[in-house]
């Protein structure tokens, strides 16, 4: 019985070009920093940090702890003079990075479908900005943070996808059990695998599948919403007949 919806949100509910993205990003944000980093080594220096935060298997250090551990090996400049400067790009110039990203155009009714259900909905994007930054991406979708039981950020998560235990995290955070959660995602490696792995239930948003495959739980888009609606179905009908 599914009890808890877990989405990925780039390339999943979220319409974006990664690559332009992520060139925007960093340049954007590099700029913003003019005078505290060497534009020639930092998006190298971003990477590895990045990198150290993901590899990250310490349960006592948030991903964002995990991450200005690594942060401040390179970055020469005191944490109160820096940071404040980070949390303003992430306020104020991550918004306009926004370019064509856009909702695909089926995320609207599946939305629409889930917040009349009794079910918990989160936003299981992989944990490697800020809240404030996933926040402008989840409203670049057209949809609303209130409706999420849980928005996964740096600041919260001590995992990173694709470690399984990023799921396990999160069942437990939502109080929901695996076996009771549904992880939908367009990245096997990073969504699939590692969710199943936990336990959870996983559907496989893939652009180039023509058909719904029930058995194989793989579709595009336009296939989300059926599936969805055929577990619940199965679900009500588990619930009239244990009562």
């Amino acid at each position: 019985m599914i009890k808890a919806i877990l989405f990925d949100l780039d390339e999943t509910l979220l319409d974006i070009d990664l690559d332009k993205f992520i060139k925007r990003y960093f340049q954007r944000l590099c700029n913003h920093l003019e005078g505290f980093v060497d534009p020639k080594t930092f998006e190298q220096n971003l990477w590895a940090s990045t990198g150290a935060m993901v590899k990250n298997n310490n349960p006592r250090l948030t991903n964002q702890e995990a991450f200005l551990k690594h942060f401040y090996t390179w970055m020469e400049h005191p944490h109160e003079k820096v940071w404040p400067l980070v949390d303003q790009f992430y306020e104020q110039v991550f918004p306009t990075l926004q370019g064509d990203s856009c909702p695909f155009p089926e995320i609207a009714d599946i939305f629409a479908y889930l917040t009349e259900l009794d079910l918990k909905l989160v936003l299981a994007t992989n944990p490697i900005f800020p809240r404030s930054a996933i926040i402008h991406r989840l409203k670049w979708c057209q949809l609303d943070p209130n409706d999420f039981a849980l928005i996964t950020s740096y600041e919260i998560m001590h995992y990173t996808k694709p470690n399984p235990k990023y799921y396990e995290e999160i069942a437990a955070m939502i109080n929901v059990a695996p076996q009771n959660c549904l992880m939908i995602g367009n990245d096997y490696d990073l969504d699939i695998e590692p969710a199943a792995t936990a336990g959870m239930k996983t559907f496989y948003l893939d652009a180039g599948c023509a058909e719904l495959d029930p058995e194989k739980a793989c579709g595009n888009w336009t296939h989300i919403l059926p599936y969805i609606q055929a577990l619940t179905s199965q679900g009500d009908e588990q619930r009239k007949a244990n009562s």
